[in-house]
């Protein structure tokens, strides 16, 4: 996928605080430490658009990414707050933060698709995931499920991870279950062409 040119158009902490611009918005969540961040910038070919850490709790803020790409449908990368632990004092994490997400969540946003990451080496959705999971099914947002740090395992343990978060995530409700490397690209191709689709589906 060809990019001519990305801005972040927003970054904010208060909810409700949207672009005033209106594109299709491809959805980011995931656990705090998740990688997030270093999918964006895998996504993006960038090295530090969205600030990476290796401290949990790095984005605290709604970041919206907007993807000039050259000729076919614009679009926002939506990097929402990781959930969960974070060096961060509790009250914030779990009043300011959740506002923030369950906001923009429930709001009228043109999201098109959202992906849900999960850590492969956990070998199946924490009870936080569950959570979220279990959001996203009762909405009719397409989503799909992106393992990352897929390098961090060898090849049999890899197949071993896919098969507890099919059977975990009950062969993933016919929602696409994507290994993702930052660090390799795999699952690069996969997930662009899956964002294209979604996107296309909007015009």
């Amino acid at each position: 996928m060809k990019i001519h040119n990305i801005e972040r158009t927003l970054r904010t902490r208060n909810a409700g605080h949207y672009p005033d611009e209106y594109l299709p918005e491809i959805v980011f969540i995931g656990r705090s430490n998740v990688g997030k961040s270093s999918l964006i910038n895998s996504l993006l070919s960038r090295k530090k658009l969205a600030a990476t850490s290796r401290t949990p709790g790095k984005t605290r803020a709604i970041d919206w990414f907007r993807i000039d790409r050259g000729g076919r449908a614009n679009c926002f990368f939506v990097d929402l707050p990781g959930y969960g632990f974070a060096k961060v004092p509790k009250k914030i994490r779990e009043e300011a933060w959740a506002r923030l997400i369950d906001t923009y969540l429930g709001s009228d946003r043109p999201m098109v698709l959202a992906l849900q990451l999960l850590d492969m080496r956990r070998h199946g959705p924490t009870k936080l995931d569950e959570q979220m999971i279990n959001w996203l099914r009762e909405t009719r947002l397409p989503h799909a499920f992106i393992l990352t740090k897929a390098d961090k395992l060898k090849q049999s343990n890899k197949l071993e991870a896919m098969k507890k978060f099919e059977a975990s995530l009950k062969k993933a409700d016919n929602h696409p279950l994507i290994p993702y490397s930052a660090v390799t690209g795999e699952g690069k191709n996969q997930l662009w062409s899956l964002i294209n689709q979604c996107i296309a589906q909007t015009q």
